[in-house]
């Protein structure tokens, strides 16, 4: 009986042990995420999108798991260059992803509107229009250039016939 105690133990531990240790899934991580981003605990964020990224590197979603870190950084916590940086490894590793010109775009734009270096604002703007001048954020980009360093209040938003009504 002692002896059947001794090995029902032993057995239990060994699948504790077992089960604990296995990881956990992409999906598994994915929805830690969604569940944190819910709750607002974007270091909770920060640290299961890392994790998942460095556990799934080629994973289908990796690209937009870099993605959605750099936004996480420059968002949720502020940490721009942290987020320029995650973006730029999302361009070196996956280079054909269909989330490049988003990511070159919100690289323009954490330099001029949050770090406020305007010559690497320029820079990534001007490359976004050389690569992709018939782009959709095209617009968005020159307008950028054309306003870069001005704040807000000191640019006339040409908002069309409707606001000359509401002003009259």
């Amino acid at each position: 009986m002692k002896n059947g105690v001794v090995i029902i133990v032993a057995l239990l531990t060994v699948i504790m042990i077992v089960a604990c240790s296995q990881k956990m899934t992409e999906e598994q991580m994915y929805a830690q995420v969604l569940d944190f981003q819910d709750k607002q605990q974007w270091d909770d964020v920060i640290k299961i999108y890392e994790e998942l990224i460095k556990t799934y590197p080629k994973s289908e979603k990796a690209d937009e798991h870099l993605y959605n870190l750099g936004m996480a950084y420059a968002h949720d916590v502020k940490k721009f260059r942290k987020a320029i940086e995650t973006w730029q490894d999302l361009i070196a590793k996956h280079p054909d992803s269909r989330l490049i010109t988003n990511t070159k775009f919100m690289i323009g734009y954490c330099y001029a509107n949050d770090i406020k270096d305007l010559d690497k604002a320029r820079e990534a703007y001007q490359q976004f229009l050389d690569e992709y001048p018939e782009h959709e954020l095209a617009a968005s980009v020159q307008w950028e250039l054309e306003h870069l360093g001005q704040d807000i209040s000191e640019i006339d938003l040409q908002l069309g016939e409707d606001a000359e009504v509401v002003a009259n």
